[in-house]
Parts: structure tokens; C-alpha cells; sequence
């Protein structure tokens, strides 16, 4: 299996919680998950994003507090945006795959 064709077949939950991006330099931005698996989910942001940014973000009303860096994939459609997470520890990665399997 390619690694896009694993990205395609990730679990993902398709879940509103609330969730804080943060770049290098600016204030906070408080986006809305639209899905969330263990690779990356998907945002609503009031602000606009790059493709190829990186962000960190915070998902606080899990079980656990799942945060960390995300990278910007696309914009699936206007202030709609794919992100990719990086470096998530197995803890939180288990959390994650743990709310998508259980969503369906």
C-alpha cells in the first residue's frame, strides 16, 4: 500500500470540537474540526491559511489533551483546510484512532 493510499484509508471521526492553531508569530486562531483522525484532520478557520504551513494546535476536550504540529495539506473549498500531523506521540495517536473507529 503507498503511503496515499494509507492517508485515504485512515479512520477519521467526523466530530465538531474546538481547537486553537498557533503560528510562529500572531495571535491564536480558534478554528472547528470538521473530522479528526490519528494523520490529520480536517478545519473551518476564520482566517486564512497557507498550503505547506506549519501549526501548532491544541484539541483539549478529548480524554486527553492531544497537541502538537500539524502541517497545512490544502483548502478543500474557502477557509476549509486539510492538516497533517507530525510527531505525535503513540499516546495520543492511539486517542485519536480510538475516537474515529468508535464515530462509525
Amino acid at each position: 500500500m503507498t503511503f496515499a493510499a494509507a492517508e485515504i484509508r485512515a479512520p477519521r471521526a467526523q466530530i465538531e470540537l474546538s481547537c486553537t492553531l498557533r503560528r510562529a508569530i500572531g495571535s491564536p486562531i480558534a478554528v472547528q474540526t470538521m473530522d479528526v483522525g490519528p494523520r490529520g484532520m480536517r478545519i473551518r478557520s476564520p482566517r486564512p491559511l497557507t498550503t505547506d504551513e506549519t501549526v501548532s494546535f491544541d484539541l483539549p476536550n478529548l480524554d486527553m489533551r492531544v497537541s502538537g504540529r500539524a502541517r497545512v495539506i490544502n483548502e478543500d473549498r474557502p477557509r476549509v483546510y486539510s492538516l497533517r500531523f507530525e510527531g505525535l506521540p503513540g499516546p495520543m495517536v492511539q486517542r485519536l484512532h480510538a475516537l474515529a473507529i468508535n464515530a462509525r
